[in-house]
């Protein structure tokens, strides 16, 4: 799991950077979406349709609550990939 973490997390990184237009290097796990990156709800749609675009899930009508950074965004991600997670969200 570590090293699909860091396959998303080196998609991921570039991908935050560009939708919330901020340089790549302030994109960092600990940073706050909305707080420090300055993501508003048209740049997390943006994020959704990108992830399911470039990762293949769908973020749509997942707890969001749970996810404020951009490491939550990667530990989502990932969780969504395991054959576990899609055979729950297909029932």
């Amino acid at each position: 799991m570590e090293a699909e973490h860091g396959d998303v997390w080196e998609a991921l990184r570039p991908l935050c950077a560009r939708v919330m237009s901020v340089p790549p290097e302030a994109v960092v796990p600990q940073a706050r979406l909305v707080a420090d990156l300055g993501a508003d709800s048209l740049d997390i749609t943006e994020l959704e349709a990108a992830s399911e675009e470039l990762f293949g899930v769908s973020l749509r009508g997942t707890d969001k609550a749970a996810v404020s950074t951009v490491g939550d965004v990667a530990d989502l991600i990932v969780r969504m990939r395991t054959p576990d997670a899609r055979n729950t969200l297909a029932r």
